[in-house]
Parts: structure tokens; sequence; C-alpha cells
């Protein structure tokens, strides 16, 4: 688990996400930075501590499922906590745009607790079931019902993720 509240330390992680073509992702941080939500970067096979889930503060806990060091929602115990917690649930299965980190960060300040799930196109059917069973779940409860945005790649364009060009337009490595 990964989580700051040190404005130096965020500075820091927007700069070199900017530099390694990553700053898409700045939208949540910059949402920290202010003030307005608690980010939570939660790697495969890391637990959230209760301390994190209860606060009283929004909250952006980001489920990071696309690096290939895992295998989808069962390679993070917390998964069925998380979508018990949650208020919004984001399911970002395509490649990343500053608008969909907005979407996040605005969500954070509108609605308190998002956990917004960073998955690859193989692994996303797992997750959107686990947030089907939690709508299910709170519908025989009676509970508010969890609103679920879901992002993916067209089908006509190859699954996610790709290989991004780390090269500025214009300028290529010589090869």
């Amino acid at each position: 688990m990964i989580g700051t509240n040190n404005p130096r330390a965020i500075s820091e992680i927007m700069a070199a996400q900017a530099m390694a073509g990553y700053g898409f992702r700045n939208p949540i941080y910059r949402a920290a930075l202010a003030g307005d939500a608690v980010l939570v970067e939660l790697m495969p096979g890391a637990r959230i501590p209760r301390e994190v889930l209860w606060r009283d503060a929004p909250t952006i806990i980001v489920a990071n499922d696309d690096a290939g060091m895992s295998s989808g929602a069962g390679d993070f115990p917390d998964a069925e906590r998380l979508m018990k917690w949650a208020r919004r649930v984001m399911i970002h299965a395509m490649g990343g745009e500053a608008a969909h980190y907005q979407l996040a960060a605005d969500a954070a300040r509108e609605h308190g607790r998002v956990l917004f799930i960073e998955t690859r196109t193989a692994n996303e059917i797992g997750w959107e079931e686990l947030a089907r069973q939690e709508i299910v779940r709170r519908a025989k409860q009676g509970a508010q019902p969890l609103p679920v945005l879901i992002l993916r790649v067209p089908d006509h364009l190859p699954a996610h993720p790709t290989i991004p060009d780390k090269h500025p337009e214009g300028a290529r490595a010589n090869g």
C-alpha cells in the first residue's frame, strides 16, 4: 500500500509520472495535494488498514491491477471489503486519460469513497463480477445502490494494456 499526505512527496510523484508518460493520473494526486481527498495506491497482495477505510475524509483507493503483477481481483485480499466500503466504483480497463482520473477526484469530493480499479482487459470481467455481486447484496439488504462506471477498450481495438510510446511526437530513438 502506498499512501502519503506529504506535499513534497506528492509533487515528486506527479513530476515522475508526467516524465514517464503517466501524467494523466495526476488529477487524483492534485486532489490529494489540495487536501480534497486521501489517496491510497493499493498493490496486489497488499491489505488496507481498517483506519484507512473508515476515515471521515474523502478517499480514493486505487487498485493497481494493470501492471502485469497480478491476475485480477483475486490477487487483492481486500477486494470484497473494498466493494462494500465504496460509494462509487470505477473499473478502468483502457488507456488512461486525465478526464478519467478527474472523474475519480470529483466523485471523491462529492461522494466520499471511491474505488478506482486500474485493470487490464484480461482481468476486467473478474472485477465486474465482484461489483455485480456487491450490487445484488446491497439490493437484497435495501442498502444504498453502488454506482459502477466501467471504462473499457472498444471491441474493435487491441486489448489493454498496449505499450505506450515513450517518445514525444516527432522525437524517436535511434534504433
